[in-house]
């Protein structure tokens, strides 16, 4: 009513001057966003105190009472940003930008990656296998033991009864060939015994992981009999 013509003079010249000190202690602020890539963001939604602002930010400039704000701002698909504002009294045109960015993922955190044991193929699947041959070694060497205790037992028998260095006529051939059947036999089950434990051992040590990378050395073993005894070969690869 002030400003209308029909005030009196005096009045409406006073009303005039206090619209005019009110809007020039009136502080305003011009907002503006920017995306990821820097670029003006303009379908963003501002709210001061809770209250909206402005449903897009169109460069224009727009009044606030002075003081302090918090001033938060939305945008489809983006996380919301607060910001909290001291407005001056008689601060014009005030620029106030924010960052919309996009949420930082966590970083993930990943275990630790070791490299697989490469196994050559023939250290695949060798435990059973070498059980078997190193059970089948120990059980050798029991018909090993007993045909060389009967053997040597008697050797020793006919030494000291019909061999001639005891004053006797010699031995009957088949308790001489009965005690040579019984030691060699006994070298036969001792090469087999052998053979087994080395062969089982050699199976389970390639097996193991601490053996089974790819260039690990690796050890072969060979035994057969002979007539007078046993003889055994050993190779290998380092």
């Amino acid at each position: 009513m002030c400003a209308r013509d029909v005030c009196p003079t005096p009045i409406r010249v006073d009303c005039i001057q206090q619209g005019l000190e009110v809007d020039a202690a009136t502080p305003s602020l011009v907002v503006r966003a920017k995306d990821a890539h820097g670029d003006d963001a303009t379908e963003v939604k501002a709210f001061c105190d809770g209250t909206l602002f402005a449903t897009q930010l169109d460069g224009k400039s727009r009044a606030v009472d002075p003081g302090t704000h918090t001033f938060r701002f939305e945008a489809a698909g983006l996380p919301s940003v607060e910001r909290r504002i001291v407005v001056g009294e008689g601060e014009k045109n005030r620029l106030v930008i924010v960052e919309m960015a996009p949420a930082l993922l966590p970083p993930v955190s990943s275990p630790l990656r070791s490299t697989p044991t490469r196994e050559t193929p023939s250290s695949r699947g060798l435990l059973v296998p070498g059980l078997v041959a190193g059970a089948i070694g120990l059980v050798a060497t029991v018909p090993m033991s007993l045909l060389w205790l009967s053997g040597t037992r008697d050797v020793h028998d006919m030494r000291t009864s019909c061999a001639p260095a005891a004053g006797g006529a010699g031995c009957p051939a088949d308790r001489v060939d009965s005690a040579r059947t019984k030691l060699i036999l006994g070298d036969v089950f001792m090469g087999v015994a052998a053979a087994g434990i080395g062969t089982g051992t050699v199976l389970v040590l390639l097996h193991s992981p601490s053996t089974t990378k790819e260039g690990a050395a690796a050890v072969g073993l060979q035994a057969w009999p002979t007539l007078g005894g046993c003889a055994v070969a050993a190779a290998g690869r380092f």
